[in-house]
């Protein structure tokens, strides 16, 4: 399950998981259901007409980018053993502890993420937050899959360096399909 699939991270993350052979489930407003069916997803799921909690069970795995409700109402859906991949919920204690962060911040991620933890224990289910790190190496490969026709990257808007507040602006919408581009 990939949330937000015609989203930025989504419509990459879709294509991915196809590549790897999973069967993919994604959700996505009405007007995008034929983008991430074309990405590969192979159950769409209008979050508005319908919750992907009522639908999805027994998941393997899940990838959350909205954090919140939706990555709480996730752990309803994955199956005993599964995990729940967060880059949209908040960093918790174990995250902060791989980091380094000062005990005071592993004490406060560790109460603000309580909730996530104890579904995480309920429903035998692990729970990671993903914080993205640039990588060389890792940003080599998608291109050889881009290269190579395996992945499309999905562009909503292009917009002139000047314009970056109005781009930032339009990216932080939650509006934008796929990726918003900065020329220069």
């Amino acid at each position: 399950m990939i949330h937000a699939g015609s989203g930025g991270v989504g419509t990459f993350a879709i294509q991915l998981a196809k590549h790897l052979g999973a069967w993919v489930a994604t959700t996505s407003g009405a007007r995008n259901l034929d983008l991430v069916r074309s990405l590969g997803a192979d159950q769409a799921i209008d979050y508005r007409a319908q919750e992907f909690d009522t639908v999805l069970s027994d998941l393997d795995f899940v990838l959350d980018t909205q954090g919140g409700e939706t990555l709480l109402r996730s752990f309803s859906t994955v199956k005993r053993g599964g995990c729940i991949v967060s880059i949209g919920g908040l960093p918790d204690a174990k995250f902060a502890r791989a980091w380094g962060l000062n005990p005071f911040l592993v004490l406060a991620l560790r109460f603000m993420s309580r909730k996530e933890t104890r579904l995480s224990r309920r429903a035998g289910v692990r729970y990671e937050y993903l914080f993205m790190r640039a990588s060389g190496d890792q940003l080599a490969r998608i291109a050889e899959l881009i290269d190579g026709g395996i992945i499309r990257p999905v562009i909503d808007k292009t917009y002139p360096l000047d314009q970056i507040g109005a781009a930032l602006a339009y990216s932080e919408s939650g509006r934008a399909t796929g990726k918003v581009v900065i020329s220069i």
